[in-house]
């Protein structure tokens, strides 16, 4: 059978479009690897955290921002990809100055977008319940108070926020998560006076 001109111009192009893609794809093996190890990591501080092994805690959380700087890097071409463990890394430094009754950093402070960021503090009010639950474990109340009012602090200005998730991701379905976990934290104070 007799090749026409489309069969020859674009088996030139799916050859080159092969080799970029082939490229392409291992940069993005790269970042998927890059990505999950830091959001181990993530995982890593914010278990010492709960086990109150505070100093492998933050020993880690300084390995992981000067990681923030690699990730984004091998990221800029997949934005998409790298923005879970942006969220990871929002949840850990939000839920550390939580715990450590310190000023929250700002996205700013952290350098990440806005999106992971407000994920990330959705995430952390997860981690915040948890320490509220082990300080009504361990009859720390005054503790378990200062959770819960973090907790109310973040369900009163995160409902505030309401667009698209076009703009701001999966933020609506976070934003519900938030609200039950604040209602259990709420009976869980309860029946602990």
């Amino acid at each position: 059978m007799k090749q026409t001109k489309i069969t020859k111009v674009l088996g030139k192009v799916v050859g080159q479009l092969a080799l970029k893609l082939d490229e392409k794809e291992k940069g993005q093996d790269k970042v998927l690897s890059f990505s999950r190890e830091f959001i181990r990591d993530c995982a890593k501080a914010i278990r010492h955290l709960h086990t109150g092994d505070n100093a492998e805690a933050k020993e880690l959380m300084v390995v992981l921002k000067k990681k923030l700087v690699e990730l984004k890097k091998v990221g800029e071409l997949f934005p998409n990809i790298i923005d879970t463990p942006l969220q990871e890394y929002a949840e850990i430094m939000i839920f550390s100055a939580v715990a450590d009754k310190k000023e929250i950093p700002t996205p700013e402070d952290l350098d990440i977008p806005v999106s992971p960021y407000l994920a990330g503090f959705l995430d952390a009010s997860g981690e915040i319940r948890r320490a509220l639950q082990l300080a009504l474990k361990e009859g720390q109340n005054e503790d378990a108070e200062y959770y819960f009012q973090c907790m109310n602090d973040i369900y009163n200005e995160m409902m505030l926020l309401k667009y698209s998730a076009s703009l701001v991701g999966n933020l609506k379905r976070k934003q519900d998560v938030l609200r039950g976990q604040l209602e259990n934290a709420r009976s869980e104070m309860l029946r602990a006076r």
